[in-house]
């Protein structure tokens, strides 16, 4: 008896844990569905070390350039981390503007619903000066070629 007290009780622990674990990632990647949000942006310092190229591919060296259409999220609002946003691509768009970035960054002070872009791909869309921009924004395919491509090619990403 005390057995099965003591596996109920485990097993009612550890569902706890996982709850608690996922309770802060409120967001999912889904390709082509719109979501509203903001935009601001980010250089200089901040483009160095790049978080996907480190944590899941063990080069911390890369650092972006600020010409690369690149942004940044809070990853950990996301199931899955970094493995479900990293790499991904998503459509920004403020009126009638719009770009396409590819996510390699995490922002840790980001909100949910809140890309930091790079200057140049914020320029793309609104003035430097304007600072924040409500965006609407959809993860899409990325593009493989064409002008569009304005990061670096797509690497091999370890899934551990």
């Amino acid at each position: 008896m005390k057995f099965a007290q003591l596996s109920v009780f485990l097993l009612a622990f550890v569902f706890a844990l996982v709850s608690v674990a996922e309770a802060g990632a409120t967001q999912t990647v889904r390709f082509n569905k719109d979501r509203s949000g903001v935009s601001t942006w980010f250089n200089g310092h901040d483009l160095k070390a790049v978080a996907c190229y480190g944590d899941l591919m063990g080069n911390s060296h890369v650092n972006a350039a600020d010409g690369w259409h690149i942004g940044a999220v809070h990853m950990a609002a996301y199931k899955g981390g970094e493995k479900s946003v990293c790499f991904e691509c998503a459509k920004v768009t403020v009126g009638h503007r719009s770009i396409i970035v590819r996510i390699i960054d995490d922002c840790a002070a980001c909100k949910p619903n809140q890309i930091d872009l790079t200057a140049s791909a914020f320029k793309a869309l609104a003035p430097l000066s304007k600072g924040v921009v409500k965006t609407s924004y959809r993860f899409i395919r990325c593009p493989s070629s064409g002008s569009l491509l304005k990061w670096p090619k797509s690497p091999a990403v370890r899934r551990s």
